[in-house]
C-alpha cells in the first residue's frame, strides 16, 4: 500500500513553473492578435497602450490596480496580528466581531431586547431627539447590561453629549458592574457640526465632550465616549483615502482637545471608536480597515504612545451610499459582500442596514432579521471569525493596503498642513474635493462602468415603485456652509425612473420604446438585450419586433438592434421606413455606425442617465 505520509505531492507536479514573462507573452499574443517571439519588440508601444486601457484599473484615489501581482509587488511583510502597527489586526488570536444591530425606538418591532434575543451581540440605539432618562430606561428594559455592550447614535446635528450622560447615569442607576459597562457612547461634535452645516457650536461642544470623558473615566472605564465617524465623509461622496484621512484627522483633533483639557494622552486615545462606511467593493473594504489601523498606529507613534497603546477599535457600517430604492433585494447581496469584507479586514464591530431601509424607515421586520442573520451566518456558520487576517499575505491585498495607506497619509498631511479638518471644512476645501469625487463617481455610474444591479443593469420594470422621496428640509441659508448629506450612487437613475413611474401612475401606461429587430435572433439578440436594459433602467417599457410592427406598437421612439453587417446592408433603409411610419426619434444600438436617419447611437460607454433623461423629454414625460 502506498504510504502518502512518505510521499511529497507538489501541487504543480509535472508542470513547468510559470513566470510573469510567460504570462505577459500570452497576454501580448491575445491583445495583438498573434503569437510573438519573446525577443520581438515590434508593437511594444501599441501593446503597452492596449494593456493599460484593457487591463489596468484606475482607483478613485489615483493609483493603478494591475491585473496580476506577484511577490515582487508586495510591500515588506507586516508584523503578525496583535503587533503594532496592527495592519493584520489588533488581536493575536482570532476573535469574533460584535454583531452590532441598529435599533430604532420609533419603529414597531425594533427593540434592544428583541435584537439581542435574536442573535445580535450588541446594539446601536438610534436615540430620538429630546430623549430623557425614563425613555432610555424603557428602551433598555430587559437588557442584561453586564452582558451586552450598548452603543449610541444621535440624530443629525446632535453631538451626542446628552445621550452619553444619560447612558452613564442609567448604568449607575441599574447597578451595572463598572467593569461591565461597555459600548461606544456616540459623542461626535465634529461629525454633528459637519452634517448640520455648522449648526453646532463646535468650540462649546468639544469642551463639553472633554468634560464627559472626565466624568466617565471612573464611571465607565471600559466604554468609549467618542466616535470618529467616517460615514460623515463617506455618505457625502468621499473616496476611500479621503474617508480614511479625514476620519483620522477628526480623531487627532479630538485627542488634542482632550489632552489640552487635562486628559492623559493614552486615556484620550482609548476613548475613540473609528466608524467606517464599508461597501460591496470587497477588497476596498478589506484594505480600508487594514489601512485605518496602520494610519492610526502611525499617528499614535508620532504622538509618543507605546506600541500597545496604539491599538484602535474599528466599527464597520454597511454603506447607505450603495443602497437602492428599487429592487431592494439586491441590497441584501451588497450588504453581504460588505460584511464579508469587514470581517476579512478585521472589524471589531459590524452593523448592516436592512435591505429595505431606503423604502421603510428602520426597515421591515424581515429586513432587520436578514441584516442580523447575514452576520450570524458569516460569523458562526461560515466561520469567518476563526482566522486572523485571512486576506493577509495576498500580494494584491498587501499592495492595495499599502497604496491606500500612502494615499490617505498624503491627504492627512495636506489637511493637517492647512489647519486640520475643521479648517478644511470651513474654507470649502472638503466640499470642493467631495464635489470632484462625486462627479467622477457619478460619471462611472451614468456610463455603467460602475453598475447597479437591479437598477442600471437588469431592472425589474414591473416592480411596485417606492414611495416618493422626501426632499431635504435643511435651510441652507441658515447654515455656515452646505451640510454634508447622503449622496447615493443610485440617485440620478432613481430620479429618472421616478419620472416614468409618475407618468405611468397618471396615464395608466408606461412610456414605451420600440426595439426594431433586424435579421435573425442570433444577429440582433445581443444588442436588443443591451437596449432593453438601457431604456428599462429609466422606467420605460420596451416592445421588440420587426420594423414592420412599429406602426401598430403605439410607440414614437425606436431603437434599431442588429449586428454591424445588417446595419450596413439595411440600416439606412429601415431608418427611413420607420421615420415615414411616424418615428420621432431613432436610436441605433452600436458604435461608429454612421447610419442615415438615425438621431443617436447608444452603446458601451454612453451616458445612460443623459440618454434616458432626453428620451423621457422626447416622450413628453414631466421632469
Amino acid at each position: 500500500m502506498l504510504d502518502l505520509d512518505d510521499q511529497e505531492l507538489p501541487l504543480a507536479a509535472g508542470f513547468e513553473a510559470a513566470t510573469r514573462d510567460d504570462w505577459m507573452r500570452a497576454v501580448r499574443s491575445v491583445i495583438l492578435g498573434s503569437k510573438t517571439d519573446g525577443d520581438d519588440d515590434s508593437g511594444d508601444a501599441e501593446f503597452a497602450a492596449a494593456f493599460a486601457r484593457q487591463l489596468v484599473t484606475k482607483h478613485d484615489d489615483g493609483f493603478e490596480i494591475q491585473p496580476l501581482y506577484d511577490a515582487a509587488d508586495a510591500p515588506p511583510p507586516a508584523p503578525l496580528p496583535g503587533i503594532a502597527p496592527f495592519v493584520r489586526g489588533t488581536h493575536a488570536a482570532p476573535i469574533g466581531w460584535e454583531i452590532r444591530q441598529r435599533v430604532w425606538p420609533q419603529v414597531d418591532g425594533s427593540g434592544a431586547v428583541t435584537e439581542l434575543e435574536s442573535g445580535a451581540t450588541g446594539v446601536l440605539l438610534e436615540l430620538p431627539p429630546g430623549i430623557d432618562a425614563s425613555e432610555l430606561a424603557r428602551l433598555l428594559d430587559g437588557v442584561y447590561l453586564d452582558l451586552a455592550p450598548v452603543s449610541l447614535a444621535s440624530p443629525p446635528g446632535d453631538d451626542g453629549v446628552a445621550g452619553a450622560r444619560l447612558l452613564g447615569a442609567h448604568w449607575e442607576a441599574q447597578g451595572t458592574p463598572v467593569e461591565a459597562r461597555r459600548g461606544t457612547l456616540g459623542v461626535d461634535p465634529i461629525g454633528a457640526w459637519a452634517r448640520s452645516g455648522g449648526g453646532v457650536d463646535l468650540d462649546s461642544a468639544l469642551a463639553t465632550a472633554a468634560a464627559v470623558v472626565a466624568e466617565l473615566t471612573d464611571l465607565a472605564p471600559q466604554a468609549r465616549v467618542l466616535v470618529a465617524d467616517g460615514t460623515v465623509w463617506h455618505d457625502a461622496g468621499a473616496t476611500d483615502a479621503q474617508q480614511l484621512a479625514w476620519t483620522i484627522a477628526t480623531a487627532s483633533a479630538y485627542v488634542r482637545k482632550l489632552v489640552d483639557s487635562g486628559v492623559g494622552l493614552e486615556h484620550a486615545a482609548g476613548q475613540l471608536e473609528f466608524r467606517w462606511g464599508v461597501t460591496a467593493d470587497q477588497f476596498g473594504t478589506i484594505t480600508t480597515l487594514r489601512a485605518g489601523r496602520r494610519l492610526w498606529a502611525r499617528v499614535a507613534e508620532i504622538a509618543g504612545l507605546a506600541p500597545p497603546a496604539r491599538r484602535s477599535f474599528h466599527h464597520a457600517e454597511g454603506s447607505r451610499v450603495m443602497l437602492t430604492r428599487y429592487d431592494v433585494w439586491t441590497n441584501a447581496l451588497r450588504s453581504t459582500v460588505a460584511c464579508f469584507g469587514a470581517a476579512y479586514g478585521g472589524a471589531d464591530a459590524v452593523t448592516i442596514w436592512p435591505h429595505d431601509s431606503m423604502r421603510i424607515p428602520g426597515g421591515s421586520v424581515l429586513g432587520r432579521r436578514i441584516a442580523r442573520n447575514t452576520q450570524t451566518v458569516l460569523q458562526y456558520e461560515s466561520n469567518l471569525a476563526r482566522v486572523a487576517d485571512p486576506a493577509g499575505g495576498s500580494w494584491y491585498v498587501e499592495r492595495l493596503t499599502d497604496q491606500l495607506a500612502q494615499a490617505a497619509w498624503a491627504e492627512l498631511r495636506r489637511i493637517e498642513a492647512t489647519g486640520g479638518i475643521v479648517a478644511a471644512v470651513e474654507t470649502g476645501d472638503v466640499h470642493d474635493r467631495l464635489a470632484a469625487a462625486r462627479s467622477s463617481r457619478q460619471r462611472k455610474v451614468a456610463t455603467r462602468a460602475r453598475s447597479l444591479t437591479g437598477l442600471s443593469e437588469f431592472p425589474d420594470i414591473d416592480e411596485q415603485p417606492p414611495p416618493p422621496l422626501e426632499p431635504p428640509t435643511l435651510d441652507h441659508a441658515a447654515t455656515a456652509f452646505e451640510p454634508l448629506r447622503l449622496h447615493r450612487l443610485s440617485d440620478d437613475f432613481e430620479r429618472q425612473r421616478a419620472r416614468a413611474d409618475a407618468h405611468a401612475a397618471f396615464t395608466g401606461s408606461r412610456p414605451t420604446i420600440f426595439l426594431a429587430t433586424i435579421g435573425s435572433p442570433a444577429e440582433f439578440t445581443a444588442r436588443a438585450t443591451f437596449a432593453k436594459n438601457l431604456f428599462e433602467a429609466g422606467g420605460m417599457m420596451t416592445v421588440a419586433g420587426e420594423p414592420s410592427r412599429f406602426a401598430s406598437s403605439g410607440a414614437t421612439v425606436v431603437c434599431l438592434t442588429s449586428n454591424d453587417a445588417n446595419y450596413r446592408a439595411r440600416g439606412d433603409q429601415v431608418a427611413a421606413e420607420l421615420r415615414a411610419a411616424g418615428a420621432t426619434r431613432i436610436y441605433a444600438a452600436g458604435r461608429a455606425l454612421d447610419l442615415d436617419g438615425v438621431d443617436e447611437e447608444v452603446g458601451v460607454g454612453s451616458d445612460v442617465v443623459d440618454v434616458i433623461a432626453r428620451t423621457l423629454d422626447a416622450l413628453g414625460v414631466a421632469p
